[in-house]
């Protein structure tokens, strides 16, 4: 092959224009098993540059004995040629091979609620070492069988049969505007599936529009109610509570417990604590014994 051949200037001119130009694009400096978007960004950029001169010489001015449609196939190739070896090289050396082998080894979880919430708490689980979010579940027939960032949107009625699969340990309610009836019934049909379900805040705790996994909690007894909860008239129970004697029978109760817990902070002349269990008891009397020396009211207090 000589060198007027019409295989050997294009090969030639593609080596002094790509060396120079991706060395002012930093592609050589780049590490392969971390560059991840920026990086194939910046060799688009670079295949471009290249690309416009490479064109410009083979296709608009013309070279003798090679075809024009060089100067357009050529840069397309190398675009992927250069792009493909730093994705496989991340893929393959960053441990991302590794870390979907280990991520499918994680428990599933699946967002209800494929909205703006639910999209936000996905991103926030992304990175997630602890579990593996597997779809959503939403009640908007429109998105069933659609993606969403890659994930699958399932139908609720969907849930028993993935559950049974094994594919879904946990449901995590991404609904903070639904009202507490609704909320109420999807955790009823979500538990239902024999899956653990948590919550994230209310739409007023997430006022800042940001969510993170560290929001999503536990159920409250308050999720499980059908209705919204009633606020407690502070003045109604200040009349019947300050300065006066005051008996809590089931002291040591989650409900018992909670109302000697308002009752300290509305200054009571005593309170005499009342269970059956001992050690619940115990524990409440010596939280509120707490919350008293802090608070320097110096109500009494006795436990039968």
């Amino acid at each position: 092959m000589t060198l007027g051949g019409s295989f050997v200037w294009p090969a030639v001119v593609a080596v002094l224009l790509a060396v120079p130009i991706f060395v002012v694009f930093g592609l050589y400096r780049t590490v392969f098993r971390h560059s991840g978007l920026p990086a194939l960004l910046a060799v688009g950029r670079a295949v471009a540059v290249y690309g416009f001169f490479y064109a410009s010489l083979f296709t608009l001015v013309g070279v003798l004995d090679v075809p024009r449609t060089v100067g357009v196939i050529q840069p397309l190739l190398l675009l992927f040629a250069a792009g493909g070896v730093r994705a496989g090289a991340r893929y393959w050396l960053g441990g991302v091979s590794k870390g979907n082998r280990q991520a499918n080894r994680l428990p599933g979880v699946m967002i209800y609620g494929a909205g703006a919430t639910g999209r936000q708490l996905a991103a926030a689980m992304a990175n997630s070492a602890q579990v593996r979010l597997v779809g959503f579940l939403d009640d908007d027939d429109r998105l069933h069988g659609h993606l969403l960032n890659g994930l699958p949107i399932y139908a609720p009625a969907e849930l028993p049969a993935l559950a049974a699969s094994g594919r879904v340990r946990d449901v995590l309610l991404a609904i903070p505007s639904a009202s507490r009836r609704r909320r109420h019934e999807i955790i009823e049909s979500v538990r239902g599936a024999h899956v653990a379900v948590r919550t994230l805040p209310s739409l007023h705790e997430l006022a800042s529009g940001r969510v993170s996994v560290s929001d999503v909690r536990e159920l409250d007894v308050i999720d499980l109610l059908g209705r919204d909860p009633i606020e407690p008239n502070h003045v109604l129970l200040a009349s019947r509570v300050t300065g006066r004697r005051v008996m809590v029978t089931g002291a040591g109760g989650s409900i018992g417990s909670e109302l000697c817990r308002q009752i300290a902070a509305l200054r009571p002349e005593s309170l005499t604590l009342v269970d059956h269990s001992e050690f619940a008891l115990y524990r409440i009397h010596e939280e509120l014994r707490g919350i008293a020396d802090q608070s320097g009211t110096g109500f009494g207090l006795s436990a039968v």
